[in-house]
């Protein structure tokens, strides 16, 4: 049979083919199985956890490209200088031992550059311990570990270098905390840099710490100077240092004219006012006011934060304050009469710490009450007082707050050692609570009590009623020696520089010697609006009370 060219080739093929395949059978049979596989050289690690990390098995074919994989994961378990293989040979097949020589045991940890944190509580933070065979894997996770505790803990520029183990057992590291090596203030134009430099809750240089940073920005803000304020880090002059640069937006502070103004409890009036909160850029306050119409007042207000180079708050004021009242017995109008106080205060301030302060404030006052209708009283004469006062202040922005606590115990002492006509002690708490409970929403809660241990006069008397007190009732409706009020008020910013809210107001004031009765509380809801103006925020409130509503037209929070 003679067979064409193209079965030829085709026969050929097959036969090609056919040798390739079972020539690979027999190559593969011919590669020996793994019949035991073992570890030499471990003394601490166990064969166990290094066996854990091997991929071939018994009865595989001995696999070259398979052990380096091998031989590379044990490596990778971290315990290990040196990682390799020998294999015996036996009628039945390999056996695979695995080599190891064991890093040097850790006999001493020494850490350098903390200054925050305490070597204690770094160590806490480490797998890696003392007497455990160098692992440099989980050295580099305790480095991972260290810093994000640092993180947590507010230093956010932490890094850690210079890591040796020394062949004597001895792991050496540094920390480098990010100093802070100056503070720097752009966007100044009025204010003065020492004014905002005197709020940093730390002295430079110091470790980066986001807390006292975040602190010191809300210092500066409350200053009321600014209508934004941001931050950024620059290098400083090596890779361990930076630089903090605060920038500002300075706001009007200050203003003067005439004009006429409207308070639904007092009425119209007319003012002519120079008012100056940043005096020459130095944080001064200054005012010179005089009112006319439904009440009289001339006034003249300084404040001084920091008095001598040192932060202690000075302030004085003078003025004489002329206004209609009504007299009331049994909370029923029987009599009005003009009420007129010349008088003074002068008062010292001082920070104790980041939230509390102290102050001592002395007054004195020459009150005349001349009759206008009715029956009016017939006490008048001077008041002398020194008035001691705690405060604690947590809150985010003293003027607008989101957050926080504020609360202030203020004792006054009139009379005794001080002279004058009246003799008196009273008491007053107030308490404050802001609670975020979302984007644009604030409940703020308050109360505040009140106490004195003798019968005051009139003018010296507790009131309860009207938009700072309790909404829905006539301007100090209910008064006594004894009070209490609750407010709570829900603050939703509706829009920019807009604000509804939704009250509710308790509370009551009662005689001396008369019991405090829950029962006598008088309740007072409703609904009003803020507008946020250069001269703070005008309200606008709705309250309902006992005896029907009333709306009441003002400046400023209520609390």
């Amino acid at each position: 049979m003679r067979f064409t060219r193209f079965q030829m080739v085709f026969v050929s093929i097959l036969f090609l083919l056919f040798f390739l395949f079972w020539g690979s059978q027999g190559f593969a049979q011919s590669a020996p199985a793994v019949v035991a596989i073992r570890v030499e050289g471990n003394q601490s690690i166990s064969s166990q956890l290094i066996l854990s990390a091997v991929s071939i098995g018994l009865k595989d074919p001995f696999d070259q490209e398979k052990i380096k994989t091998d031989i590379k994961s044990v490596f990778d378990l971290g315990y290990f200088s040196k990682v390799w293989i020998d294999t015996r040979e036996y009628p039945e097949g390999v056996e695979v031992i695995f080599k190891v020589e064991e890093n040097p045991l850790v006999k001493e940890v020494k850490i350098q550059g903390e200054t925050q944190l305490s070597e204690d509580t770094i160590r806490k933070n480490m797998i890696l311990a003392i007497g455990q065979v160098m692992n440099w894997k989980i050295l580099q996770n305790d480095m991972e570990r260290i810093k994000a505790f640092y993180s947590n803990s507010g230093f956010l520029l932490t890094a850690i270098d210079g890591a040796n183990f020394s062949k004597d057992g001895v792991l050496n590291f540094i920390i480098h905390e990010g100093i802070v090596e100056n503070v720097q203030f752009d966007g100044l134009t009025k204010t003065k840099d020492t004014v905002l430099r005197r709020e940093l809750t730390f002295s430079l240089p110091f470790a980066f710490d986001f807390s006292k940073i975040k602190k010191s920005m809300r210092a500066i803000y409350n200053l009321g100077f600014f209508d934004d304020i941001g931050m950024k880090i620059e290098p400083g002059s090596d890779s361990n240092h930076v630089v903090v640069v605060v920038k500002v937006i300075e706001k009007l502070t200050g203003e003067a004219g005439v004009g006429v103004g409207y308070s639904s409890e007092y009425g119209w009036l007319g003012f002519i006012k120079y008012q100056e909160n940043n005096f020459g850029g130095n944080g001064q306050k200054l005012e010179l006011r005089y009112e006319f119409g439904s009440r009289t007042l001339y006034r003249l207000t300084f404040e001084e934060p920091w008095l001598l180079n040192s932060p202690t708050l000075l302030f004085l004021s003078v003025y004489d304050q002329i206004r209609n009242q009504d007299n009331r017995i049994d909370n029923v109008i029987i009599g009005k009469y003009e009420e007129e106080r010349i008088g003074g205060q002068i008062g010292l301030g001082r920070k104790l710490n980041e939230n509390w302060s102290a102050r001592l404030v002395y007054k004195t006052e020459n009150i005349t009450l001349t009759p206008v209708e009715g029956i009016t009283p017939d006490q008048g004469g001077i008041t002398n007082s020194l008035t001691p006062m705690v405060i604690y202040d947590t809150r985010d922005d003293v003027f607008n707050p989101h957050a926080g606590w504020y609360g202030s115990l203020q004792v006054e002492l009139a009379g005794r050692f001080l002279g004058g006509d009246n003799n008196y002690t009273k008491y007053v708490l107030d308490v404050r609570d802001f609670i975020n409970i979302g984007k644009d929403t604030v409940l703020a809660l308050r109360f505040l009590g009140g106490l004195a241990d003798t019968e005051l006069p009139e003018y010296e008397k507790f009131s309860v009623g009207g938009v700072m007190t309790l909404r829905g009732y006539d301007l100090s409706e209910f008064q006594g020696e004894q009070m209490l009020l609750f407010n709570a008020e829900y603050r939703w910013d509706i829009a920019k520089n807009l604000q509804l809210v939704f009250f509710g107001d308790a509370g009551y004031a009662w005689p001396l010697n008369d019991p405090i009765r829950f029962e006598d509380i008088k309740l007072g809801y409703g609904v009003g609006l803020r507008f946020e103006t250069p001269i703070g925020p005008v309200r606008l409130d709705y309250g309902i009370g006992e005896a029907g509503a009333q709306t009441y037209f003002s400046i400023g929070h209520t609390f």
